[in-house]
């Protein structure tokens, strides 16, 4: 039994689970809400780790998986610290750059108050209501600019001020929280709602206007890997194969003639990756450059997760980063009741979708992508707590 102190504690949390993951979900970089020079974000992530903390320690219960992940994205974080600060790299640098890493901690948040089916159905509302309301508001905009009813060069001098938005063209935007309309979309994918094919239809259109040519691959890729080599029913694979084809025969010319001239991004990258692998040293492979240390033409920050991560934590950074997403795969695989596995799928869809789309921008190693990678590592570790008690319990013999 907890507590009266120690319920009241894990109280406050679980009433602070909602608004933190619709923040995560809707909130993108979090510049939209900010506390004078803080953010929403940063102030919950103080309050809630906090708690947290107290509660852990009074309680003196957390998870083993939890406790090995959290220790071992602790000391690689202080350990590039330490490598950047002995390459000389600016103290201002390397702490801006542990910011976003230290996110991982909410991992403990995670774990106290997704306990239950319930609390993973709510997780999962969260997500198809926030991408829900997010593309609605995006189209919303977007008619209101064509109309003249927002004056753009206004919008455009806000949006560029906050830092949240890119512009595409005259009209259309890019929002750093778009990444949830596609993961939005899968949890859809995978939902029994019979309004599942008209949200489905909004968010995959939603994912177009965003002119974003990862979103709409990967989303492609992964809605037709599941539709393929996971979905049972034969009719959806052909009705799939057929409307792909039209899809592709008339509206990609159209999509790729809005894409723009994507020739500067992509030798942005190319450069990167070249300054990356010229800078390696025999050291460097291995424990990588440190914190705070950038490459000439990205001094700050990389457009691809992984090569950031070798070049400021080498291979050993790689593999811990690795080891975490094959840990969730393995986990998803020991889920072996169909109805568990149900509820699982969208969230390792999401998990692959963020992987794949960290290769081309900074998803994975930061707030944006990084909740929903923490959120599946305890969704996944319930279920299967979830499981084995269920068959813990069908093994008791009953006396009738």
């Amino acid at each position: 039994m907890l507590k009266k102190e120690n319920y009241n504690l894990l109280y406050i949390l679980q009433l602070l689970l909602v608004p933190i993951v619709y923040e995560l979900v809707m909130g993108g970089g979090g510049h939209y809400l900010e506390i004078g020079s803080l953010t929403f974000r940063m102030v919950s992530f103080l309050v809630v780790m906090s708690i947290s903390t107290i509660f852990v320690f009074i309680k003196g219960v957390i998870r083993k998986d939890i406790v090995v992940i959290i220790a071992i994205l602790t000391f690689l974080t202080l350990f590039s610290s330490v490598v950047g600060f002995i390459n000389n790299a600016p103290i201002g640098k390397i702490l801006e750059e542990i910011k976003p890493l230290i996110f991982f901690y909410m991992l403990l948040f995670f774990s106290l108050t997704i306990k239950d089916i319930n609390d993973i159905r709510k997780i999962s509302t969260i997500i198809k209501t926030g991408a829900i309301l997010m593309a609605l508001i995006y189209i919303t905009i977007l008619a209101l600019l064509l109309l003249g009813k927002i004056n753009f060069m206004a919008f455009y001098t806000k949006q560029n001020a906050i830092g949240e938005v890119m512009f595409r063209n005259e009209l259309l935007f890019f929002y750093k929280g778009f990444i949830y309309l596609c993961i939005g979309f899968f949890f859809f994918l995978l939902s029994d709602n019979k309004y599942k094919k008209l949200a489905m239809i909004l968010l995959f259109f939603s994912i177009l206007l965003t002119l974003t040519r990862g979103f709409i691959l990967f989303t492609l890729v992964i809605t037709l890997y599941y539709v393929f080599f996971i979905n049972k029913k034969v009719y959806a694979k052909y009705l799939v194969f057929f409307i792909g084809i039209a899809a592709m025969v008339i509206v990609s010319p159209y999509i790729t003639s809005s894409f723009g001239d994507k020739s500067k991004s992509n030798a942005i990258r190319y450069i990167q990756i070249e300054q990356v692998l010229d800078s390696v040293t025999p050291l460097s492979f291995f424990i990588g450059h440190g914190l705070g240390i950038g490459v000439p033409i990205r001094e700050n920050g990389m457009e691809i997760s992984f090569l950031e991560i070798f070049h400021k934590q080498g291979i050993i950074g790689v593999s811990c980063w690795l080891a975490m997403f094959f840990y969730i795969f393995l986990m998803y695989f020991n889920i072996k009741e169909k109805r568990y596995r149900i509820i699982a799928l969208p969230f390792l869809l999401s998990v692959a979708f963020v992987i794949l789309q960290s290769t081309t921008n900074p998803y994975m190693n930061n707030p944006i992508g990084l909740s929903i990678i923490l959120i599946t590592i305890v969704v996944f570790s319930r279920l299967l707590e979830i499981q084995k008690k269920n068959r813990d319990d069908f093994s008791v013999p009953c006396n009738l």
